[in-house]
Formats: structure tokens, C-alpha cells, sequence
């Protein structure tokens, strides 16, 4: 004779894990993950401004500012394309697409971040980040989602800009020229990655991306041509990130550079010879998640260069004897 299992009540939730979880739907709403890299890029762009050490609050402001205005970028693009997230695999979980957060709510939060973000921005930076940070929001939030994205195949090209703008922001939060070189080489370094980094997620994606009338590359112009332009890109990626040695003689950074380019590469190239089955699918996907890593080491190897390669030595041995002789002749 077996024993039956008594089911007892459900004990209600707690008013912490209902908290627990409407922060968590706050954070995907804002896209969290993305913000982050944003936020990280800004602050590379900020370590590496002249008056970093002299402008950490600026610096710090700005990298908030990067972070509010984000989420809300963010927060917007779930509000316009609610039907595609709805359709789509990778998205279709989202709290506005199930529905358990509402639009009134989700757009009353995108205004709070955007309006916090401009409040920030104006007390404690400068009229040229909030210039910077405003285009950024503009640009993804409502140029890319509204225009570029159901429009054109090459919606990640041009709208990819948007979302490279935050090392001129970190730059110029803490005291950088707006027309210095680095920052802008480091956008532009962004600019060219972000397409090799998001076409193979849209190749393991394009069938959601057809079924929702998305023209997607991958799409109108056939999975050939698409990795094609993924190595295309990432050959581009790999000439801009050396562009920074010029505007910091980082020899360093140049050497630690050119072998991830050439290894990135290699991985598209390899992509670009697979027959089009499950296995390229699974490795596209893999090539995506490895140009994320190659992003991020290629902005972590630039600022250990800057600080603590051979011109950074040698910057820093200058002041040191530049105080030391002031302090002798003063």
C-alpha cells in the first residue's frame, strides 16, 4: 500500500520576493545586460581622459547618465515593438510581451530614467555629454526601433552608432576635449563591431526574424551573404582597434590587439565555411558570444596599456620627477 501525497495550501508569496521580482522584470525591461556594456565602455572612455583623476564625480555622473539613459533607450524599444518580442524566441518572455508589467507602468519608468538621466547630466557634467548621451538615447530608442530596424537590412549598421557613443561620453564627463582622437577611434571601434557581433545571433535568429517581417540581413540578403559581411566587419574591427596606438602609442595594446582581431577573425572565417546546418547555427552563436569577450578585452587591454605599459611608464616617471624637481626648486 502506498502513502498519497498530501498537498498542503501554497504559501502566498512575501512582499520581498514579489519586490525581488518586479526588480528583475525592471532590469530585463531596461535591458540590464546591455546597459552594462555600455556602461563599461563609457568608463574605459573615462579612465582614459587626461583629467580623469581631477573629474571623478563628473566621470562618475556621466557613467550614471550612460546607465539611466540606456534603460530607458531600452525600456522604449520594448514599448514600440511589443508584437515582435511577442513572436520571437529569444524575446517572447519579456515582462511587457507576457504582460506582467503594464505599457502605462513600462513608459512611466522610461520617463523616470530619462528624466533622471538629464537631471544628472545637467548638475554634474557638462553641456557636452548631455549633448552626446541625448543623441545616443535618440538614436537607439526611436531612430533605430521606429525607422531603421523594419526598414532596412542594414538597420544594425547605422543603428549601431547610437550605442557606440558612450567612450566620447565617459571622455568628455571627465574633462576630455570633445575633439580628441582616442574616444572618437574607440566609437568607431564600437561602430564596426557591432555588426560582425550581431549578425550571427541574427542567423541563429532568422526564421523568428522572417515569421515577424523583420528585414533582417540574414533574411532579405540569404545567410552567404550575411557571413560574408560578418568577416567583412570583422577585418574593419580589426584595422580600427589598432587606430588608438596612434592617439596613444601603446605599443602594448597594439600587439595584444592584432592577435584577438586576428583570432575573431579566424572564428568568422571559419563561420563563413560551414555548411548552413544546426552545427553553423550553434557556432554563429558562438562566434557572438566570443565577440563580446573580444570587446571587452580589447577596451581591459587599453586601459592597462594607458596606465601601466611602456608609455604609461614612462608618463608616469615624468610627473613623479616633474614633482620631485618642483618640490627641490620650489
Amino acid at each position: 500500500m502506498t502513502a498519497k501525497a498530501v498537498k498542503g495550501p501554497v504559501a502566498p508569496a512575501t512582499g520581498g520576493s514579489v519586490a525581488m521580482a518586479v526588480v528583475r522584470d525592471l532590469l530585463v525591461l531596461a535591458k540590464a545586460r546591455v546597459v552594462s556594456l555600455l556602461v563599461f565602455t563609457g568608463a574605459v572612455g573615462a579612465v582614459l581622459a587626461p583629467g580623469f583623476s581631477r573629474h571623478l564625480l563628473g566621470a562618475g555622473a556621466g557613467l550614471l547618465g550612460i546607465a539611466l539613459a540606456g534603460g530607458a533607450g531600452g525600456v522604449i524599444n520594448q514599448l514600440i515593438e511589443p508584437s515582435l518580442d511577442q513572436h520571437m524566441r529569444r524575446t517572447r518572455r519579456r515582462p511587457l510581451a507576457v504582460g506582467r508589467i503594464s505599457r502605462p507602468h513600462a513608459m512611466m519608468f522610461a520617463a523616470a530614467l530619462f528624466a533622471t538621466s538629464v537631471l544628472v547630466l545637467l548638475l554634474a557634467t557638462n553641456l557636452w555629454t548631455l549633448a552626446f548621451t541625448l543623441i545616443g538615447t535618440l538614436g537607439y530608442g526611436v531612430i533605430y526601433t521606429v525607422y531603421l530596424k523594419p526598414n532596412t537590412p542594414w538597420n544594425i549598421v547605422w543603428g549601431g552608432i547610437g550605442g557606440a557613443l558612450p567612450p566620447i561620453i565617459g571622455w568628455t564627463a571627465a574633462g576630455g576635449a570633445p575633439d580628441a582622437l582616442l574616444p572618437w577611434s574607440l566609437v568607431a571601434l564600437v561602430s564596426v563591431w557591432t555588426p560582425a557581433h550581431f549578425w550571427p545571433l541574427a542567423i541563429c535568429c532568422r526564421e523568428d526574424y522572417a515569421k515577424a517581417c523583420i528585414p533582417m540581413l540574414p533574411v532579405t540578403h540569404g545567410v552567404d551573404r550575411t557571413r560574408r559581411e560578418i568577416v567583412k566587419y570583422a577585418i574593419a574591427t580589426l584595422i580600427v582597434s589598432l587606430i588608438p596606438v596612434i592617439a596613444n602609442q601603446n605599443i602594448l595594446y597594439a600587439v595584444a590587439a592584432a592577435g584577438l582581431g586576428f583570432y575573431y577573425l579566424g572564428m568568422t572565417l571559419k563561420l563563413r565555411r560551414m555548411p548552413v546546418d544546426d552545427g553553423m547555427d550553434r557556432y554563429a552563436r558562438r562566434v557572438f558570444q566570443v565577440s563580446i569577450s573580444y570587446l571587452f578585452a580589447l577596451f581591459t587591454l587599453l586601459v592597462i596599456g594607458h596606465y601601466m605599459g611602456p608609455s604609461g611608464v614612462v608618463r608616469e616617471a615624468g610627473t613623479a620627477v616633474g614633482a620631485l624637481g618642483h618640490h627641490i626648486l620650489g
